[in-house]
């Protein structure tokens, strides 16, 4: 097992800042290299069939019969964790989606190649992502959007994470109940769903980018920062701790914890995928469905951008969430949407997006409408706004005064859809400029969920003035402020063209920011002594 230093120092995300990005118009042909056309006929399906208890690859007009075979009241569970109305709509998924199959428990008959399933034993969905795997010699084609994450960030690639001396004790949100835990450090996988008699162990390595499996190189340690953080940032939305300590380590039951091994290839599972879950696990009290897997091996080498991105796609299945794709004329479904116009969904394909967000189907050809963000968070619950959400509430905003010019900084996260984090100040008339940005891109590939948008409001909440950007960059503008008084900043998300056609909503446009301001200082007017009358004698 690698080695490196442990530091018990928990770290606070939210103050950190960013763009999001790459492009996508080489994804359809990566995707047909790695997978079927959508009718069965899939690499990593067709392994799967050699284990015990899975199914996959089901023929049209098959699925039906299969689930009517097994034990309803269990069935019902997996349909409501699923989030799949009925019978009929699972086995319809079930048949046009290779990657989505079927594990029925030891307690089962052998289910491979058979039309029916024992009653007795329980159920669950899994998908083996084999979508998301990218060849380790796969090279994006630069973009604009790109090159403007690159130009707006210091966020090298080459340059090591400040944060990296605190590897290991990255939190996002220590107080949450709910944690995801970022194993990178290997293990062995045993008594689980995942083993069987051709697998009673997992040994899966550690991360590593290069022969040397026994210590974390600087790189190394620098991409697992990068990696947090770009995890964090799409679930930062809600209460839960992205984190890379071990939460079993200060008596987390499991219904409260998701662990994603971060390692090796799926050659480990004699699968061919990016990431394999079961779906709808979490919140279980024992852990027979844990881990998930990223096989960084199968992400470039462990590169950062492929590895959050599938991750966050990962641990998205494991709260319920199926894939979004598209649906093509001969009636099967391309799994991995790669989006449009630099926006992705997170659970379809968005390593070459400069912004991937949870979704609910808006884009042209959705397979699904599912509901992501209120499916975790029926899971996790929103994170609390730290700020509020009201004129009546907004956090007010302490500045550093010099030269009568006021100076004020802030941070936030965007939590919910429509609802802004609130700020007061007092300013004197004059100019006030101001600049949200939002977490900072790595490299030319971004990070942020946040398309932001900002409102100046007077104290009776008229607008003065707002600004909005895209691609996930910094919103800088400026308002002329008429009189001295109370003012207010709104910062909420926003989207960009017709999610149809040419973009995407603000439904997933949250995340975190950070607010600069500078205006002119407030000073309070002279008090005027009114004149007694009659005036004293």
């Amino acid at each position: 097992m690698k080695a490196t230093v442990r530091v018990a120092v928990a770290l606070l995300l939210v103050a950190a800042v960013s763009a999001h990005g790459h492009h996508h118009h080489d994804r359809r042909r990566l995707l047909q290299g790695n997978r079927g056309n959508g009718n069965g006929a899939n690499k990593g399906a067709s392994a799967n069939n050699d284990r015990k208890g899975l199914k996959f690859n089901f023929p049209k007009g098959t699925a039906r019969a299969f689930l009517d075979n097994v034990d309803q009241q269990q069935l019902q569970k997996v349909l409501e964790k699923a989030h799949f109305s009925d019978n009929s709509a699972l086995a319809q998924a079930l048949e046009t989606e290779p990657d989505l199959g079927i594990y029925v428990g030891s307690n089962s008959a052998e289910v491979q190649g058979a039309s029916t399933a024992s009653s007795s034993a329980e159920v669950q969905l899994i998908y083996t992502c084999t979508g998301l795997a990218v060849p380790t010699d796969y090279v994006p084609t630069a973009t604009a959007e790109g090159a403007a994450a690159a130009a707006a960030t210091a966020a090298s690639p080459t340059d090591a994470d400040p944060a990296i001396s605190n590897v290991w004790a990255l939190s996002s949100r220590p107080s949450a109940t709910n944690k995801i835990w970022l194993d990178f450090r290997g293990g062995t996988v045993r008594g689980t769903a995942w083993n069987d008699a051709s697998l009673p162990s997992i040994v899966v390595p550690p991360y590593s980018t290069d022969a040397d499996a026994s210590l974390f190189s600087t790189t190394e340690r620098s991409n697992i920062v990068a990696i947090w953080r770009g995890v964090a940032e799409d679930f930062s939305m809600f209460n839960v701790d992205v984190t890379t300590i071990n939460p079993r380590a200060a008596g987390t039951p499991p219904q409260n914890y998701m662990r994603v091994l971060i390692g090796g290839s799926s050659s480990l599972l004699n699968m061919a995928a990016g990431g394999v879950a079961f779906v709808g696990l979490f919140g279980r009290s024992d852990t027979t469905y844990q881990p998930a897997f990223v096989f960084s091996d199968d992400l470039r080498k462990g590169f950062p951008k492929d590895v959050w991105e599938a991750v966050s796609h990962e641990v998205g299945h494991t709260m319920g969430l199926s894939h979004d794709g598209v649906k093509k004329a001969d009636g099967s479904v391309d799994a991995y949407y790669g989006g449009i116009n630099g926006w992705a969904p997170i659970m379809g394909a968005s390593y070459y997006q400069p912004v991937s967000q949870w979704s609910k189907g808006e884009y042209q050809g959705a397979n699904q409408k599912q509901d992501d963000l209120a499916i975790i968070a029926g899971k996790l619950r929103y994170a609390p706004s730290g700020n509020g959400n009201t004129l009546a509430t907004a956090s007010p905003l302490t500045p550093a005064v010099s030269a009568s010019t006021a100076t004020t900084t802030a941070v936030g996260i965007v939590s919910q859809t429509g609802a802004a984090e609130m700020f007061k100040l007092q300013a004197n008339r004059g100019t006030l400029s101001f600049s949200v940005s939002v977490l900072n891109a790595w490299g030319r590939y971004g990070r942020a969920n946040l398309d932001a948008a900002v409102k100046v409001l007077d104290a009776s909440g008229n607008e003065v003035t707002s600004s909005q950007n895209t691609a996930g960059l910094t919103v800088t503008g400026t308002a002329v402020l008429s009189s001295a008084g109370t003012y207010y900043f709104a910062v909420s998300g926003s989207g960009s063209g017709d999610p149809l056609t040419t973009g995407y909503s603000s439904y997933g446009s949250l995340g975190q920011f950070s607010l600069q301001a500078t205006y002119p200082e407030f000073t309070a007017p002279p008090t005027t002594l009114s004149t007694p009358n009659p005036p004293p004698v």
